[in-house]
């Protein structure tokens, strides 16, 4: 039974696989010259029914005020939805035809799999779709190789839930439901695809073709992604020794390395491509042996093919034309090669101080910024209840002091007893929360400051008198200053000219970025992109990136060409700043293929 799944499987998988290729990089492109024109519409709405010049979280609300926004959002989504589906109708008719033995070209596979994607909207079936979409972009499985596979959970939501256990733990039971309830649907798409049931209907199948098979079917799909992941492997090394024999039937000065490394960079690039393709064409091979087998449904022996000159001939040709086509699109951004425009003189901006490996928004951390060699370091200022300029992130002293209270309820006498310390470690232990004056003066001559002014309501004159401290300390131009409330930043601007100012946000959409009293803007890693970069540095202003802590964060903000890189640990982002131009892996394996000879 085993060997009769994974040869239907095989069959499904890889019978016309050159069709599989032509079609992703197609859905590829029309999807992103799609959403690039819907984005487009939809943005320029929304900033002229809102009426301002940028949209971010505080003033997003405005756009749903508006009907024609709310229309257009809506009608964003429900093509984002058939964009996600398209792929997978497209996926499991693939399959099913190689499961049958049957030839598909591309144009069919397209055409069948526009009408049968177009079916699946039906007004019984909306629900069900709708609620599956986020449950898709979220799991662990490869079920598309498009945008909904690449959803990610902001790095800073994701660190908030890390720091509180209970709603971590709650955070991973609910992924784990949700590839659960993934793994109770895998038999509705074919089901709903090829049969043309309703979807509830459809999840009734799935249900009762799992029944008594759950742990059989879970270890085979689970078999079946590391028979792909080993293969892939071997794949790999198996290019890296062709490329590397070779570059050694040529005579090189350097023994074929630079023709190695070339041609290395070109076929990986490729090959990540045909990887990221075949990863969900292997998962739904698999989930339609499984299908068909417990349905009982016979396995159709393939036709004898008839060899003529010509059908071999088109066969050539068509690999041909896919793998020519592979190999244009691998070297494009969509295809994998990321956008890349490094800042000189970027800044690493150590967030609250440094947070990583000392208490946050405290002398101790800023002073382990300084010897790390942080460019710049990002504090934030709030007003005690009798004037006090204090720094600190929280609204109160609970999390870092233990202090059940509210910083404008509070008198500085009382903030001058906490211990700000012996949360993050006793060796820390009586660090205490310092005032901005006490900040500037440590800073002065050493480090940079970006000082976040943190609105509560409550605060007396806190523009006026932080300006003053910075100008009492002399370091107008060592300071920034930084809010997400621009109506801070505007006083700001009109009281000290000479003082930059950041406006934080989580999202910034606009046509024109040209905010006078704005000299720069800071978003979140998850909404930062190469048009927001180039449209800012098109208006004068700099680009700041926060919290990025993660390797695949921080290498895309450098990637970007933002100016500043915001991160809890500085030493990790100088040194990928460090190797920007720089392969690891390559080098290292260069090393190892072309040692050194000895003189």
């Amino acid at each position: 039974m085993l060997k009769s799944l994974v040869r239907s499987g095989l069959r499904a998988g890889l019978k016309n696989w050159p069709s599989i290729l032509f079609f992703e990089i197609t859905y590829k492109i029309a999807g992103y010259l799609l959403f690039l024109n819907l984005w487009d519409l939809l943005k320029a709405s929304a900033l002229r029914a809102a009426g301002v010049s940028v949209i971010g979280q505080r003033n997003i609300g405005l756009v749903f005020r508006s009907p024609f926004c709310v229309l257009l959002i809506l009608c964003f989504f429900l093509f984002l939805v058939y964009y996600v589906y398209l792929e997978i109708t497209a996926l499991v008719l693939y399959c099913e035809e190689g499961w049958q033995g049957r030839f598909i070209s591309i144009w069919p596979l397209w055409k069948q799999a526009f009408l049968r994607s177009l079916a699946l909207f039906q007004p019984r079936n909306l629900p069900a779709i709708l609620a599956l979409v986020p449950v898709i972009g979220l799991s662990a499985l490869p079920l598309t190789n498009g945008f909904a596979g690449k959803i990610q959970i902001p790095e800073f939501v994701f660190d908030y839930l890390k720091g509180a256990p209970s709603l971590f733990a709650a955070f991973l039971a609910v992924m784990a439901a949700l590839n659960l309830l993934l793994f109770f649907c895998l038999f509705s798409f074919p089901a709903v695809i090829l049969g043309g049931k309703r979807y509830c209907g459809a999840l009734g199948e799935s249900r009762r073709l799992l029944k008594g098979r759950k742990l059989k079917t879970a270890l085979f799909l689970l078999a079946c992604v590391l028979a792909f992941l080993l293969a892939a492997l071997l794949l790999s090394v198996c290019m890296i020794l062709l490329l590397w024999g070779f570059s050694k039937l040529e005579f090189a000065p350097d023994g074929g390395k630079s023709a190695f490394t070339f041609h290395y960079l070109k076929w990986s690039a490729a090959g990540g491509v045909l990887l990221g393709i075949l990863g969900p064409v292997s998962l739904f091979s698999a989930i339609l042996s499984l299908y068909h087998h417990y349905r009982g449904d016979p396995r159709p022996c393939a036709a004898p093919a008839k060899r003529t000159v010509k059908s071999v001939l088109f066969s050539g040709f068509f690999v041909a034309a896919a793998l020519f086509a592979l190999m244009v699109f691998s070297e494009t951004e969509l295809g994998g090669v990321p956008y890349s425009a490094p800042q000189a003189g970027m800044i690493v901006v150590s967030h609250r101080a440094g947070a990583a490996f000392a208490p946050e928004n405290t002398l101790a951390a800023l002073e382990w910024s300084i010897r790390e060699g942080a460019g710049m370091a990002e504090i934030d200022v709030q007003q005690t209840r009798d004037g006090e300029l204090i720094v600190l992130h929280d609204s109160d002293f609970r999390r870092v002091a233990g202090l059940d209270q509210k910083v404008w309820e509070t008198d500085y006498s009382t903030v001058q007893s906490l211990d700000a310390g012996s949360h993050f470690s006793p060796a820390f232990a009586g660090e205490r929360i310092p005032t901005l004056s006490e900040m500037l003066n440590a800073a002065k001559g050493r480090i940079r400051l970006m000082i976040e002014l943190k609105a509560t309501g409550h605060e007396t004159a806190l523009v006026e008198q932080t300006i003053a401290r910075i100008r009492a300390a002399g370091m107008e131009n060592q300071c920034v200053i930084a809010s997400m409330d621009s109506l801070l930043l505007q006083k700001s601007k009109e009281l000290a000219p000479g003082i930059n100012t950041v406006y934080i946000t989580i999202m910034a959409f606009s046509d024109r970025y040209d905010l006078p009293y704005v000299d720069g803007y800071s978003v979140e890693t998850s909404f930062l992109n190469a048009e927001l970069v180039t449209q800012l540095h098109a208006e004068g202003k700099e680009v700041y990136a926060w919290t990025a802590n993660s390797d695949a964060n921080m290498l895309k903000i450098i990637r970007m060409g933002a100016d500043g890189l915001v991160t809890d640990n500085p030493p990790l982002a100088n040194f990928f700043l460090s190797i920007t131009d720089r392969n690891y892996f390559l080098n290292s394996l260069t090393e190892l293929l072309y040692p050194k000879v000895p003189n």
